[in-house]
Parts: C-alpha cells; structure tokens; sequence
C-alpha cells in the first residue's frame, strides 16, 4: 500500500462508523452501539474505538454524553461558519440576500418534508411549535426553537445536502432577530404554525405556498427597516 493511500487504523474506522450512521439513517440524537459492540463490528479494538470515536467529534459527527454514550451530533458534521459569512461587516444586506437564498430553496424543502415526513417527525415539529408559542406568550426569546423548527423540516426532506446549508439559516435567524428585537414574534409563529399543519396533512402545495409566505413576511420586515 502506498503512503498516499495509507489511512491510520482510527481514520479508517471512523470512515467505517460515518457510513454505519448514513447506511442505517441514524437521526439526529441518536445512540451509538457502545464501545464494546462498535469493535467487535469493525473487528478492531476498543482503544481504536475510542480514537474512531474522538476523530468523529471532532469533525460534529458525533457527541459523548458521559453516563449515557455516544450519539449523533445535533451539528452533524457542521462548521460553525462554512461560508464565511461571519467576515462580512454589512449584516443588514447579509440578512437580506440570505433570505433571498432561502426563498429559492426552503420553499421546496417543505414540500419535501410533507412528502416524506414520519409521523414521529410531525409529533417534533408539533411539539416545537407548541414550546415556542408557550416562550412567546411567556416573553421569553425564542430563537433556538426558531432555529429547530427549520432544522426538524429540513431533516424531513430527506435530503442529504440541504443539512449543510443549516448553519446560514441559523445565521439569517439570529441576524434577523437581533434587527427586529423579536417585533416578528406573533406572525413568525403564525406561520410556524401554517408550515406544521400542511406537513402533517402532507399537503405539498400548501406547505410549499405556507413556508414561501412565511420567507416572504421576513422578508418585507427587514426591508422596512431601512424606511424606519
């Protein structure tokens, strides 16, 4: 074997467990077999495991919970900026133009979800929905269940790529809340609520027409803030 192709044992067994999570569709927050059953699946040793195991962590694939195991990162596989996007000064016109790419895929990725979407999937979005509603009528920010919600629909769709595109949604979340201090609150959550309902009909139209109206209202918010 060549230098060039050489991979280290742990390199080679976190390539094996990465394709075990995708062959066998692990969910986010799902839980790993445990040291003892990965090495003897791969045939290597459980010190192997262990370095397989923090190569995955480091890369987001995986988290350790100590007591409970190892499980599927929340962050599957993210960076916490892919794009660069914390380098541009002009967040105003960063908010915007990221809506502008949402608008083009996030529309699709709902209609997707209410193809595809489980209904253990829907009892999710159905229970997100319900705790960001209960934070707003308390006055609490609810931005983390903002950025759920979209994270739940996109793991809905089906689609392999468009979970790495969650960290500029998340971007354009958090931008966005910060300009509007929350003014959107009522509405975004109307349409949260619009977006649940056509995805757990499985309504594809409606929840394609449901997110675009929903983009749409973010949208018109941030432009009128340049009139105000």
């Amino acid at each position: 074997m060549s230098k060039i192709n050489y991979k280290p044992l742990p390199e080679k067994t976190a390539d094996a467990i990465s394709d075990m999570i995708y062959r066998n569709n692990y969910r986010v927050g799902a839980k790993l077999p445990n040291e003892i059953d990965l090495a003897g699946e791969f045939e290597v040793s459980r010190n192997t495991v262990r370095e397989a195991i923090r190569i995955l962590v480091s890369r987001n694939v995986l988290e350790v919970k100590r007591g409970s195991g190892t499980f599927v990162s929340s962050r599957l596989g993210l960076t916490e900026d892919p794009l660069g996007l914390s380098l541009i000064c002009d967040k105003k016109k960063l908010v915007k133009d990221l809506i502008q790419i949402r608008l083009m895929i996030e529309p699709k990725m709902a209609s997707m979800a209410a193809e595809y979407a489980n209904a253990d999937e829907i009892k999710a979005l159905e229970e997100n929905c319900r705790k960001a509603e209960a934070a707003f009528n308390s006055g609490e920010r609810y931005y983390e269940l903002d950025m759920e919600f979209h994270t739940l629909i996109a793991g809905c769709s089906r689609n392999l790529v468009v979970h790495n595109l969650l960290p500029s949604i998340h971007q354009t979340i958090l931008l966005q809340e910060n300009m509007t201090m929350n003014r959107l609150g009522e509405k975004t959550l109307e349409g949260h609520r619009r977006i649940f309902e056509a995805i757990a009909r499985h309504r594809c139209n409606d929840a394609y027409d449901a997110m675009l109206a929903h983009l749409v209202l973010n949208q018109d918010r941030i432009s009128r803030l340049d009139e105000g």
